[in-house]
């Protein structure tokens, strides 16, 4: 008996069957190419699985698809983010995913699965500082990733990161969403397109 993995794609079954498996209550979609068993949860080891299959060589999950591994996102994005150290220079490129270089720190990264991630703060951080940064539907995501470090922390590390751009500006951004998190002061809590409750 062949043993499945607990992330399917299409690397395993045609994607006519694993949509049919999910119209009979077999699987449920992670994204639009990833699915799990309906009775398995889904941890962030199961979503770093799941984006497994557009990872290339050396990359690394980030931003909003790290947000999403760690759970501070609902919903998978559609298009991956993933990232390469600047040194290593790759050009690959995914039709389920943007790639680019970045230039990361000792501790910037953890492993999920075997799979390299941004950790929360850095995912925090790198979400903070994006110019196309929406306050409505990326400060709750922020609150969340930094729920077990904070401002402080948070804080401490933009003082220590060199050549990190817009750092005062994700600054202001974080301490915002922690202010408005601590309040509880989020307008909507109905779930958007992409999974993110507007509170």
């Amino acid at each position: 008996m062949v043993r499945l993995q607990p992330v399917l794609t299409e690397a395993d079954l045609p994607l006519s069957e694993l949509w049919a498996a999910c119209r009979d209550g077999e699987l449920v979609p992670l994204s639009s190419s990833a699915f799990i068993f309906a009775d398995l949860p889904q941890t962030p080891a199961v979503r770093a699985l799941a984006v497994q299959p557009v990872l290339g060589h050396r990359m690394i999950i980030e931003r909003r698809s790290a947000a999403w591994v760690h759970g501070a996102l609902r919903r998978a994005p559609r298009i991956h983010t993933v990232a390469v150290r600047y040194e290593h220079r790759s050009r690959a490129s995914h039709d389920l995913a943007t790639v680019r270089e970045v230039v990361l720190r000792r501790g910037d990264t953890m492993t999920i699965a075997g799979i390299e991630v941004t950790t929360p703060l850095r995912t925090a951080v790198d979400l903070a500082r994006d110019r196309g940064f929406d306050s409505a539907r990326d400060s709750p995501v922020v609150a969340r990733l930094l729920s077990s470090s904070g401002l402080p922390e948070c804080r401490d590390y933009l003082d220590r990161a060199r050549n990190l751009p817009h750092k005062a500006l994700a600054l202001r951004r974080i301490t915002d969403a922690l202010m408005i998190e601590a309040t509880g002061a989020w307008v909507d809590e109905s779930p958007t397109s992409d999974g993110i409750s507007r509170r």
